[in-house]
């Protein structure tokens, strides 16, 4: 700051070496002016970097969690909502996961190409969103795979939302000129307050949807503990 006011005094003085104060305390207000201009116009520019910083962390928390081509929440998110899942069956709640897997998708990416498919899987997840409540956690687990934690009376309301998905992703789909007819089969498993392992839980979903489409595709099925030594028996 004193180098400032030492510029100043140097304006402010006459040519016969005469300081003017007038002149000099005008000199330091205007000085004072404008560094508090440049300080706001610096504070200003900071706000606006840690703002842009927030929502580019918030877009990159956003990648991380999230399928990029259907928005649907990614396998990543899918694990912090089993756990979530886990600890409330421990209070004594109940819940249900499903595994939904569509069929004959492949024809459609082999036939038609990835471009056609990835547009179905679109229209898939926008039908998943409509048929599930807000409560209800939906995520892509990957390719044609999608999964649903469901906490509600079990296993009747299990399976009615097995009903609806199985129904719903049957409907004929309208793609880019193209009039689709997919399936989806689902697998379901219930939880209560026992569990602890949600990788247990998968594997048995994974198991009954296996038994649904071994059975005929486009319907559902309950694990049921017998189902592995079948499995086992088929691989």
């Amino acid at each position: 700051m004193h180098r400032l006011l030492e510029r100043q005094i140097v304006r402010a003085t006459r040519a016969s070496g005469e300081l003017d104060l007038a002149a000099l305390l005008r000199l330091v207000d205007a000085a004072y002016i404008e560094a508090d201009r440049e300080r706001d116009r610096s504070d200003r520019t900071a706000l606006i970097t840690c703002e842009e910083m927030d929502q580019l962390n918030t877009e990159l928390r956003k990648l991380a969690h999230h399928d990029t081509l259907t928005g649907l929440p990614n396998r990543l998110s899918f694990a912090g909502f089993a756990l979530r899942a886990v600890q409330r069956a421990k209070l004594g709640e109940s819940f249900a996961v499903l595994l939904i897997d569509l069929d004959r998708f492949k024809l459609v990416n082999d036939t038609l190409g990835h471009a056609i498919g990835d547009a179905l899987l679109c229209e898939v997840a926008t039908r998943l969103r409509s048929a599930v409540r807000e409560a209800d956690d939906v995520a892509r687990m990957g390719g044609d795979e999608f999964a649903i934690v469901q906490f509600a009376e079990q296993p009747q309301s299990a399976e009615i939302l097995a009903q609806r998905l199985v129904e719903g992703l049957s409907l004929p789909y309208s793609i880019h000129g193209h009039e689709l007819a997919v399936g989806a089969s689902v697998g379901i498993v219930f939880a209560g307050p026992g569990v602890h392992d949600i990788d247990v839980l998968l594997h048995h979903a994974d198991l009954a949807l296996y038994r649904a489409k071994n059975d005929g595709r486009c319907t559902w099925r309950v694990f049921e503990p017998q189902m592995p030594t079948r499995q086992n028996g088929r691989r």
